[in-house]
């Protein structure tokens, strides 16, 4: 069994600390309905929220796609479309091993590749979120439930592994997904499995395993779903396993596991790793299905869970032999997801204000460098891919965003809008095209608020805009349109803010030099604290 030598050791980074996740959340929103499906033909804003909430994002053409169509209808072919993604093909370094027992010079240029590779592989993750749907939200949504640090396992090899784990299981058998999770090498190596021992288990995964993992320390009522002897009793039968730095592979070393009888949540026997993820299982079937759809809930919906819904989220759960997607589709096309009053109330982090903007206009995927770009952007604004903070991942809500963040978010967007590294513009003019008709002779007014529409996630009825008082140019011989004067009151004032000072009568869609009008809207739009909410 190859282990890295010491001299190598400095490149690994310690595990982050655990921090409390904070207990200020709002009260549930006072929605009603369960998971009943909306039957309703969808509106736009209805399937800005679904495409927003479960995949980013969408282009135009994807909007008006499934504008009209009911929600069951588009949900179950969104979910059997992502099941039936096929796995992404491996880098092209996934066969490159350490050469251990060759010149200091070779293992040198090993080490100082893998952040070349690490770079690469998110690079490719953001592209696959760009281009992707369900599947790369819920991968995002699994990463941050089982969380690892990169810098503590340190190859890329690894984050390679965990990440596929993330793309087979994300709709998959939660029972597999957690024992596979468990014996990946970046988990065994993050939460000391792998020098857990007969002679000395280690507790961490055990803990987090019941913890975080599965079932949460508390069930509904308040009541304890485990004890600390259970910890201690689990981490003897999760002894046993151990990483090959040869290949990078778990392998499992009989000398090293504990195989003696072990009491854990009420049950004694010879349990071993394996036995200890089916006992849970069996055992707390319940707490974990509850434990999971509040996570669900608070991801998807808002972040304070309605008990209610949960409840029935668990039902399927359970009732589905702990399948994922299942569950997904009942809340996705349900009414409760389509509530009003959860529309536009989440803060987008950092990697969904990032891929959200790049998919939203147009699936454009920045070139290398400007992939590179963004993922340092996203980790500037504390949420770096593949190192969350600690083992409870990010924290999430409010955190995102603070009187310090919000500047920040502001300056990184404006330097994306420049296009000085995506070799584009995010000057929202090929969107503009696609929402309205290019000959329309109201295109000033309308092309504004379809812009305002695409992007924001707030009703702009519900918005107040600093907009110039008057319109430019001769208004006598071109008045303001009766029907556009009598329309609702932001359509005059985006227009106005839109159009700086040019008379609304001569300009169209197709007239040269737009471009940079449409970037400083852009510009303006996305500097809207609302444009931070999904």
């Amino acid at each position: 069994m190859l282990e890295v030598p010491e001299e190598y050791r400095h490149y690994f980074a310690l595990r982050g600390k655990r921090v409390p996740a904070s207990k200020e959340l709002p009260p549930p929103a006072a929605l009603s309905g369960g998971l009943e499906p909306l039957t309703t033909p969808l509106t736009k804003r209805q399937v800005a929220h679904l495409l927003k909430r479960s995949e980013f994002g969408g282009t135009p053409e994807r909007r008006a796609e499934l504008s009209g169509r009911e929600a069951p209808d588009v949900i179950s072919r969104m979910v059997i479309g992502a099941k039936a993604q096929p796995v992404p093909p491996p880098p092209t370094w996934r066969a490159t091993y350490p050469p251990w027992n060759r010149s200091a010079a070779e293992r040198q240029r090993y080490f100082d590749l893998q952040e070349e590779w690490f770079d690469e592989l998110i690079g490719t993750w953001i592209t696959q979120m760009v281009r992707g749907g369900l599947r790369e939200k819920m991968m995002l949504f699994w990463h941050d439930h089982f969380a690892t640090e990169r810098g503590t396992y340190f190859f890329s090899i690894m984050a390679w592994h965990y990440l596929l784990l993330l793309n087979q299981h994300a709709l998959g058998d939660f029972r597999a997904f957690v024992l596979q999770m468990g014996l990946s090498p970046a988990m065994l190596v993050y939460l000391d499995g792998r020098l857990s021992t007969l002679e000395s288990p280690n507790e961490n995964y055990a803990r987090e395993l019941l913890e975080l993992f599965t079932m949460g320390q508390y069930d509904k009522d308040g009541r304890p779903n485990y004890t600390q002897d259970d910890i201690v009793e689990m981490s003897r039968a999760l002894t046993g396993y151990t990483v090959d730095y040869g290949d990078f592979t778990s392998r499992y070393a009989l000398e090293r596991a504990d195989q003696s009888e072990k009491t854990i949540l009420g049950r004694t026997g010879r349990f071993n790793f394996g036995g200890v993820h089916q006992l849970i299982f069996e055992e707390r079937p319940r707490q974990i299905a509850e434990f999971i759809a509040r996570k669900l809930y608070s991801a998807f919906v808002y972040v304070t869970p309605n008990e209610e819904v949960v409840e029935q989220m668990a039902d399927i759960f359970v009732g589905n032999d702990f399948e994922i997607a299942p569950v997904m589709e009942a809340l996705l096309q349900s009414r409760h997801f389509f509530s009003e009053e959860v529309m536009g109330t989440e803060i987008k982090s950092p990697v969904a204000l990032y891929v959200g903007l790049f998919k939203d206009m147009g699936e454009k995927v920045p070139t290398p460098w400007g992939l590179t770009l963004a993922r340092w952007h996203m980790g500037e604004l504390s949420q770096r891919l593949l190192n969350p903070p600690n083992v409870a991942g990010w924290p999430g809500y409010r955190s995102w965003i603070s009187t310090s963040t919000l500047p920040d978010r502001w300056e990184k967007q404006e330097f994306l809008l420049r296009g000085a590294v995506l070799e584009y513009r995010l000057s929202g003019l090929d969107v503009a095209r696609k929402l309205v008709d290019p000959d329309d002779p109201l295109a000033a007014f309308k092309v504004p608020v379809a812009l305002a529409e695409h992007f924001l996630s707030v009703p702009l009825e519900e918005m107040e805009f600093d907009a110039p008082r008057d319109f430019s140019g001769d208004l006598e011989t071109f008045p303001i349109p009766e029907e556009v004067l009598n329309g609702p009151a932001h359509v005059l004032e985006l227009t106005r803010i839109f159009l700086g000072g040019f008379p609304w009568y001569v300009w169209n869609l197709n007239r040269q030099g737009i471009s940079f009008g449409m970037l400083l809207y852009m510009r303006w739009l996305t500097s809207l604290p609302e444009f931070q909410l999904t």
